[in-house]
């Protein structure tokens, strides 16, 4: 492809960072391809995030990625013949400096703290407040088109549905009450609702729908997950530690409500169209929770401590302001628009 009437032909997107930053920011892929749907998209991404956006429609390569030399080395071979006409930064760390020296590019945009304009890096500043709406900026800085369609792009693949399907007939048996999802862990414990919250939610799904409960996890989560099965009991409980993305995401599929605090699955959950209950204190959901998505119940507490302690905090007190009686009532709420395929928008 050459260029014509200055339309640029190559662009690398960076997202190296979690499950949530890379889904917030596929509604910019989107955005990117609609505006110049003759240009090549190259997605830079964590390698463990890969499977997310193989199915996505408007990335025409994924390069994956780890901090350490290697990966950056082979980045720069195998893009030593390109130019790319914009480098858009959706969210990375600090070793960004160090990715960008593997690449040749005529200019670099982000919506973070990186700025050096003798390197061509130009941070964006934007009025969103919605870090959807600040990628969205960064397409809309380098003649994107702008838009208001904020739904992400999450696609399963049909062979892990039905193995999902199989799985879930497994646990359940003939139980035709809903399976019901929690995510108890996140990468920060700061923004952890209580495991005995979880339980006592638990127990009222139990009673009142019959429900099969499913925690969602990754080994880091195991001593959480322990927790709860010892104040809960096994009957009616299914979780796995192994799970792959994929195997998670299919799960979450079928579930007919999540609920989870703000963390990556959260994101994932969006992405599939499951209903949600998103439980933030210490974070905004201004900031990163759901964006015109009405089939969520978002409760937002503040923040006990000023300044917040974010990854410091060994007890994160204000996620306790959260009852369960509120996290119950919005989640029949939503069960039960689900069952109607009411319009309402549920929010608490």
């Amino acid at each position: 492809m050459s260029k014509k009437d200055n339309r640029p032909v190559h662009f690398m997107v960076i997202s190296t960072t979690g499950i949530g930053d890379a889904l917030m920011g596929t509604p910019a892929l989107r955005a990117l391809r609609e505006s110049f749907p003759q240009s090549r998209i190259h997605l830079l991404l964590h390698a463990k995030k890969r499977d997310l956006f193989r199915m996505n429609p408007h990335v025409d390569s994924l390069w994956e990625y780890r901090d350490n030399p290697i990966y950056r080395s082979y980045l720069g071979w195998k893009t030593r013949f390109i130019v790319y006409d914009h480098v858009l930064v959706f969210h990375a760390n600090d070793d960004l400096w160090k990715i960008l020296r593997h690449l040749r590019y005529r200019d670099c945009y982000t919506r973070q703290k990186f700025h050096d304009p003798e390197r061509k890096v130009f941070s964006v500043e934007t009025l969103a407040r919605h870090s959807i709406q600040k990628r969205l900026a960064l397409v809309e800085r380098v003649g994107g088109r702008s838009t208001a369609n904020y739904r992400y792009e999450l696609s399963v693949p049909e062979s892990q549905i039905r193995w999902a399907g199989e799985r879930i007939q497994i646990w359940k048996g003939s139980n035709r009450a809903p399976l019901i999802g929690f995510q108890l862990g996140a990468n920060d414990r700061f923004k952890c609702w209580p495991v005995e919250h979880f339980v006592e939610l638990a127990r009222r799904f139990r009673k009142a729908l019959g429900a099969h409960i499913f925690l969602n996890g990754a080994r880091e989560d195991e001593d959480l997950i322990s927790e709860f099965q010892r104040l809960y009991g096994s009957e009616g409980l299914s979780f796995n530690l192994e799970f792959t993305l994929m195997q998670s995401a299919a799960i979450l599929r079928s579930c007919a409500l999540f609920v989870s605090p703000d963390t990556g699955p959260m994101h994932m959950a969006i992405g599939l169209q499951v209903p949600l209950v998103a439980l933030f204190a210490p974070t905004a959901a201004e900031e990163t929770g759901p964006l015109n998505y009405d089939r969520a119940a978002v409760i937002q507490k503040p923040p006990s401590c000023e300044p917040c302690l974010t990854r410091r905090c060994t007890d994160p007190i204000c996620m306790r302001q959260i009852s369960v009686e509120e996290v119950f009532a919005a989640s029949m709420r939503l069960l039960g628009w689900r069952s109607r395929h009411s319009n309402e928008n549920c929010n608490v």
